[in-house]
């Protein structure tokens, strides 16, 4: 684990770059987000019974699908071991809607990552929702969409045989076009074969992200993506 830290302390950026693609042209992107209204993730949390003050992050990510839903979505925090908040978002998945990410206008399946920040002081309650993963907020704040993978991404057949309840990280820095550099893979655990580990990052070189956004502008960023794998039975879990 302490090297998985060191990879997403390493993955760094010195500053915001704005640019178009080499021959000036650049797909039409919108990103995946939650609709407003009564079906939005806001409206249906309900905020944990509980009589102290508190402030809870939960990292949450998943799959936003072209049809609006929210699919294979998970949220974690390590300030909710009675997970308490952590059920109060999840229990909600498959109520609520998403407005679908779009590339020229078709709607495609994306990754999804987001935070929810509960807080509490007295008898006040808040509850705050951001659609970024957190790895840019020194340079951006909170105020900005992570980059959305849209490319397909099933586990590559080289991992298949790899049976090992496991946590792998990866990694990269997707640029103002959707394109990655400096990409990686890491696990938490067991270690990766060196032919899966290949594979998954041949996938994430030849992949494409909606860029990353801030006030209006496309934004290059760093990009982290937990996979959880279990051997019985053997599957890859956003």
């Amino acid at each position: 684990m302490n090297q998985l830290l060191s990879l997403i302390a390493l993955v760094t950026i010195a500053g915001a770059v704005f640019a178009a693609d080499d021959d000036g042209a650049m797909p039409d992107f919108t990103h995946a987000k939650f609709v407003e209204g009564d079906r939005s993730l806001k409206n249906l949390i309900e905020f944990p019974d509980i009589d102290f003050d508190a402030e809870i992050t939960l990292m949450c990510n998943g799959i936003a699908s072209a049809k609006g839903r929210l699919q294979n979505s998970k949220c974690s925090s390590p300030g909710d071991p009675d997970l308490l908040f952590t059920m109060s978002v999840s229990r909600v998945f498959n109520t609520l809607r998403v407005v679908p990410a779009t590339v020229n206008g078709r709607e495609e399946e994306v990754d999804f990552q987001f935070v929810v920040i509960f807080k509490k002081a007295g008898a006040a309650e808040s509850i705050d929702i951001h659609l970024n993963n957190q790895k840019n907020v020194d340079r951006l704040g909170l105020d900005y969409i992570s980059a959305q993978r849209y490319s397909p991404h099933p586990l590559p057949n080289r991992c298949a045989g790899w049976q090992q309840d496991d946590l792998l990280i990866e990694a990269a820095i997707v640029d103002t076009n959707g394109r990655p550099r400096d990409v990686n893979v890491m696990s938490a655990s067991a270690g990766i074969p060196p032919s899966c580990r290949k594979g998954l990052i041949n996938q994430l070189e030849d992949a494409r992200w909606i860029p990353a956004m801030y006030q209006g502008q496309y934004v290059e960023s760093v990009w982290i993506n937990p996979i959880v794998l279990t051997k019985q039975p053997y599957k890859r879990q956003q």
